[in-house]
């Protein structure tokens, strides 16, 4: 039986508080249900527990495992390698996402990028 995906559930990974709590705000406020989880460990753990969200908006640089290497173990998981990436990241670049985008994010543009993945 297929895991369906949350309606309009999106996962947010950031290790930085005010990053995570600025993202599920905008998130919110935009009537988007949001996770948000302080490392890709704790998202990789939730992704394997948890019916997948529609999108992943991922940090790149994090303590411990970065935002590459959790791509990585999402790709080689076909439970998870289905589900969109938007890498943030005030450092570096993603190139195998649906989108990157830059620390401080342009909020329009980021919510455009989302509602092609979400809506």
């Amino acid at each position: 039986m297929a895991i369906r995906a949350a309606a309009k559930q999106i996962l947010v990974v950031d290790d930085d508080e005010g990053s995570r709590q600025a993202l599920a705000d905008v998130l919110g406020d935009e009537g988007y249900e949001v996770v948000a989880v302080d490392s890709a460990r704790a998202a990789l753990d939730y992704l394997h527990t948890s019916p997948p969200p529609r999108l992943i908006v991922l940090d790149l640089m994090m303590p411990g495992m970065e935002g590459w290497d959790f791509r990585h173990e999402q790709k080689r998981d076909p439970k998870l390698a289905s589900i969109p990436v938007i890498g943030v990241s005030a450092a570096g670049k993603l190139v195998d996402v649906e989108f990157s985008f830059r620390k401080p994010l342009r909020y329009d543009e980021f919510l455009k990028a989302v509602k092609r993945y979400v809506d």
